[in-house]
């Protein structure tokens, strides 16, 4: 490892006077709340997460079983940590706090972005039925012009006296 931070188990386990295995179980039952990355098969425990291990130590010898020592450091404020995967693809470990604090940042954004989308629907949803009802009123104008002047024309039809067919075939010029 290029970082000097980073201890392997057996280092933390002479630094702290732990035995090995038991610094194994510690990191099975509460990795989310210390520093660890595996590298092959050896994990390497950050230099941050001392103070943690010899937390977890007391709380045991206090006679505390894992579900309780988990609610001890949780009700401590210490944080959780995950490891996720980046987009390089390389394991990342990040705090469990700042990660819910970020995703409830974007939430609100996508909620803002949501609710100014469902704005802009609506906007245009009201835009277009005024078009379409300016459209319809218009062509119920035209359609009554046309029977106006459709009307019009029977009445003049219907007022001028009708020729018979020899009358009109021998008419003079």
């Amino acid at each position: 490892m290029t970082d000097n931070k980073w201890m392997t188990v057996s280092e933390v386990s002479e630094k702290v006077n732990i035995p090995v295995e038991t610094i194994r179980r510690y990191i099975r039952s509460h990795s989310v709340h210390l520093k660890v990355k595996k590298l092959h098969k050896k994990y390497y425990i950050h230099d941050e997460s001392m103070t943690v291990i010899e937390q977890i130590r007391s709380l045991y010898a206090e006679g505390k079983n894992i579900e309780e020592v988990e609610e001890s450091l949780t009700a401590k404020g210490i944080p959780m940590t995950i490891t996720v995967k980046n987009d390089n693809d390389d394991s990342v470990t990040v705090q469990v706090v700042d990660e819910l604090q970020e995703i409830k940042k974007k939430l609100e954004q996508q909620e803002k972005f949501n609710h100014e989308l469902i704005k802009r629907l609506d906007d245009r949803d009201k835009y277009i039925k005024e078009s379409l009802e300016q459209r319809d009123q218009r062509l119920l104008e035209s359609i009554r012009s046309i029977q106006e002047q459709k009307q019009a024309q029977l009445e003049v039809a219907a007022s001028t006296p009708k020729k018979s067919f020899f009358s009109r075939l021998f008419a003079k010029k």
